[in-house]
């Protein structure tokens, strides 16, 4: 019956990430520098917060999009912190984890045949989420620009199939963040053209000496942009399995709908 499997998913490989680090559960005094992790726990306030909510009986099914409680909270920091104004009700989703994000933004907006342009060295995660929707990653060699995906790069692999451009910033796995000056020149490259933005911000609260600046906050893009983050890697939290979509109601509708 093996023949009978989804065809993209038998193409695809486990992460490298993921293959390296289930190697390290024989060292133990190694350290991990493959995933993701913080290196402080999760807050105590939050841990005790956690268990006051188990102790009230918060244990039920939420609405597919979340809790409007944690989405306003969402909303709120957002607009505190990167002066972005997204609509509780009905502009923000909930997901299990950044990853869980991710997956319900690329389904939404990818169809067969369809190219995204990314980074290259690109976060292992993306190109099978994108595959898996038989569309095609388009990996742009960074190299040149000391590993930040520039407005030049991406005019040049732009096609009739461009659906999508992934902008990590800070980018993993090589931490670069592309800078203001860059991301008008990318704001206005695609500001005109029917093509979405995922910007994944998931590193954006471990930035230092600067402050993250999200594409959604240039003219024109808001409506086209969906934003990725979550708490994983700000508080600590990876294991939380708690992320979240920043996007424009006619998308995040979509979205909601896959968010079960």
């Amino acid at each position: 019956m093996e023949h009978l499997l989804y065809k993209n998913l038998k193409k695809l490989e486990i992460s490298g990430i993921r293959k390296f680090t289930n190697m390290l559960v024989d060292y133990p005094n190694a350290i991990n520098l493959t995933i993701g992790q913080p290196d402080f726990p999760t807050p105590t306030h939050i841990k005790e917060k956690a268990k006051w909510a188990i102790d009230q009986n918060y244990t039920s099914y939420t609405p597919n999009a979340g809790i409007i409680e944690l989405r306003d909270a969402i909303s709120k920091f957002y607009e505190n912190q990167y002066g972005l104004t997204y609509q509780p009700q009905d502009e923000i989703v909930v997901t299990h984890g950044a990853s869980g994000a991710l997956n319900i933004a690329l389904r939404t907006i990818l169809e067969e045949g369809c190219e995204v342009i990314l980074s290259a060295p690109a976060y292992p995660g993306y190109t099978p989420l994108i595959q898996l929707c038989g569309a095609i990653p388009v990996l742009v060699d960074t190299k040149s620009t000391d590993f930040v995906l520039t407005a030049e790069l991406i005019e040049q692999h732009l096609s009739e199939k461009t659906r999508c451009v992934l902008l990590p910033s800070p980018c993993n796995p090589v931490g670069t963040i592309i800078e203001d000056a860059e991301l008008q020149k990318i704001a206005a490259l695609l500001k005109e053209k029917e093509i979405f933005i995922i910007s994944d911000e998931i590193y954006s609260e471990l930035i230092y000496e600067k402050k993250h600046k999200s594409i959604a906050s240039y003219d024109g893009m808001q409506h086209k942009t969906i934003v990725i983050n979550g708490v994983s890697k700000s508080h600590s939290m990876t294991g939380w399995r708690i992320g979240y979509t920043l996007a424009p109601s006619y998308i995040t509708k979509e979205m909601t709908k896959l968010n079960n």
